[in-house]
């Protein structure tokens, strides 16, 4: 599960850096869906570029995911 997260984190944060279509079902589906896991994560930080704006915060996001992922996954191994 948390793979997926980070999945739909990263390909949004590349839709924005590429400047994907907007009007595109599926990169709007993507950014509608990453911006709701990234919830807190949005505006940790406030470069002046948006792309690096969305590349840091949600690139965060993901690798909290993924270490918290990671953490659960070897917390539930060691408990079986």
């Amino acid at each position: 599960m948390t793979t997926i997260v980070v999945l739909i984190l990263a390909v949004h944060i590349l839709f924005v850096v590429f400047e994907a279509n907007t009007g595109n079902d599926i990169v709007h589906w993507f950014g509608a869906r990453a911006d709701e896991l990234a919830w807190q994560f949005k505006d940790v930080f406030q470069p002046d570029n948006a792309k690096v704006d969305v590349a840091v915060n949600y690139g965060l996001a993901a690798l909290v995911y993924l270490v918290v992922g990671r953490i659960i996954v070897s917390v539930v191994r060691r408990a079986a």
